[in-house]
C-alpha cells in the first residue's frame, strides 16, 4: 500500500469516528427528574442529571445554576474542577459533581447539609452540547405532634393536638381507635419569624370501645407524616356525684377566704373610728370643765378676798379691845396693892384717893 492510500485511510477512519460522536452526541438528551426531589432541612440531598445515551462529559463544562441569585452559579465546573470564583457564596463547601461517573454521562449534583432557603427549581446546562435540562427541589421541616387533655366533663372529653416546626404548612386530621376521621375544629396555623409553622386543633371526642385517638399532622408535598395516640381512661368521660360536692366545698371554702378578712379589716376600721370618736369627746369635755373650773375661780377669789380682809380687820378690833382691858385691870390690881403697902400713915389720904380714883373710873 502506497502512502497517499495510508494516509486516506487513516483519514476516512478518523472521519467516521468523528461523525459517530457527532451522531451520538446529537441523539443524547440531558434528562434530570422530572418528579420533585424532596430532602428534610439539614439532610444531603442529590439532584439527579444524566446524558442518554450516555457519553463522557469529562471534558465538559457543566454548569448548575438557579435563577434569582447573584451570582446564579451553584456549581461551575471547568478542567476536572470547581470554579470557587463564580459560586454563590450560600453554597460554598456544600456542593460537588461524582467526577468519576462524568466519563458515563453522569452530571449529577450533590448538596450537603440542606436548608430551607435552598428550595427551588436548579439548572443543569453542557455549554459545548448546548443541552439544559431543570429540576425541583424541596426541602421541608417536620416534629412530632403533642395531644393533651384540655378539659373533661360529663361523658366528653377535649383533646388538643400541637405541632411546632413544618415546613411547608402541613394539615391536622384526628382519627378514632378504627381509624375513622373525626370531626374537629378549624386548625390553627401560625408561622414563624423562621418561617416554620405551628399549627394545632381541637377535637371533643366521647366515649368509644377502645378510647384510642390519634393526631395525624401531614405534608403531602414533601410526602411527609407524623402522628401522635393517645388513650383516655373510661373515668375521665363522667364525673362523680361525689365530686361536685367536693366542687361546691371548695368553692365556699374560697368565699370564705376571702370574705373573712374584709369582714375583720371591716370591723377593725369601724372600731377604730368609734374609740377615736369617745376619746375626741372626752378631750372635749375635759377641756371644757377646766375652762368653767377656771372662769368660777376667777369670779369668786376677788368676793373671798373681800370677805377675808374685813373678817381680819374686826378680829384685830377685838384683840386690841382685849389687850386694853386686861392692861386696865392690871393697873388696878397695881394700885390696889400699893395702898396697901402705905397705911397707917396715909390711911385716910388713902382712903379717900381710892375712892376718888374709882368715882373716876366709874
Amino acid at each position: 500500500m502506497n502512502p497517499f492510500s495510508l494516509m486516506t485511510c487513516i483519514i476516512t477512519i478518523l472521519l467516521f469516528l468523528v461523525c459517530s460522536l457527532v451522531c451520538v452526541a446529537e441523539q443524547s438528551e440531558l434528562i434530570c427528574s422530572h418528579q420533585p426531589i424532596v430532602a428534610l432541612a439539614g439532610d444531603d440531598v442529590i439532584l439527579p442529571c444524566y446524558l442518554d445515551p450516555p457519553i463522557s462529559a469529562s471534558s465538559e463544562k457543566v454548569e448548575w445554576t438557579r435563577p434569582g441569585l447573584d451570582p446564579k452559579y451553584i456549581h461551575f465546573h471547568h478542567n476536572g474542577r470547581l470554579i470557587y470564583d463564580n459560586q454563590n457564596p450560600s453554597y460554598f463547601y456544600r456542593t460537588r459533581l461524582f467526577v468519576d461517573e462524568l466519563q458515563n454521562g453522569n452530571v449529577s449534583m450533590k448538596i450537603f447539609r440542606v436548608k430551607i432557603s435552598d428550595a427551588g427549581k436548579y439548572f443543569c446546562f453542557l455549554e459545548s452540547m448546548l443541552k439544559e435540562a431543570s429540576i425541583q427541589l424541596t426541602v421541608g421541616v417536620v416534629s412530632t405532634p403533642i395531644i393533651e387533655v384540655v378539659s373533661n366533663n360529663s361523658t366528653r372529653v377535649v383533646l388538643q393536638c400541637e405541632s411546632k416546626g413544618w415546613y411547608p404548612e402541613p394539615e391536622v386530621v384526628w382519627l378514632d381507635g378504627e381509624g375513622n376521621l373525626l370531626s374537629a375544629g378549624p386548625t390553627e396555623t401560625v408561622r414563624g419569624p423562621d418561617d416554620l409553622y405551628t399549627v394545632s386543633s381541637r377535637v371533643t371526642v366521647e366515649k368509644r370501645h377502645s378510647n384510642n385517638f390519634t393526631c395525624r399532622v401531614q405534608q403531602k408535598d414533601i410526602n411527609q407524616t407524623r402522628e401522635t395516640h393517645i388513650y383516655v381512661p373510661d373515668y375521665s368521660f363522667t364525673v362523680q356525684s361525689y365530686d361536685w360536692i367536693w366542687i361546691i366545698i371548695l368553692l365556699c371554702i374560697d368565699v370564705l377566704i376571702i370574705i373573712i378578712p374584709v369582714c375583720i379589716i371591716v370591723l377593725l376600721i369601724i372600731t377604730l373610728i368609734i374609740c377615736t370618736k369617745r376619746i375626741l369627746r372626752t378631750l372635749e369635755g375635759d377641756v371644757t370643765h377646766g375652762v368653767k373650773e377656771a372662769m368660777l375661780m376667777v369670779e369668786v377669789k376677788p368676793k373671798v378676798q373681800k370677805h377675808n380682809v374685813n373678817m381680819n380687820a374686826a378680829q384685830l378690833q377685838l384683840l386690841v379691845k382685849g389687850n386694853q382691858q386686861q392692861e386696865d385691870q392690871r393697873e388696878q390690881l397695881d394700885r390696889v396693892q400699893r395702898s396697901q403697902t402705905e397705911e397707917p400713915s396715909g390711911a385716910g389720904n388713902n382712903t379717900e384717893d381710892t375712892l376718888k380714883h374709882r368715882e373716876t373710873q366709874c
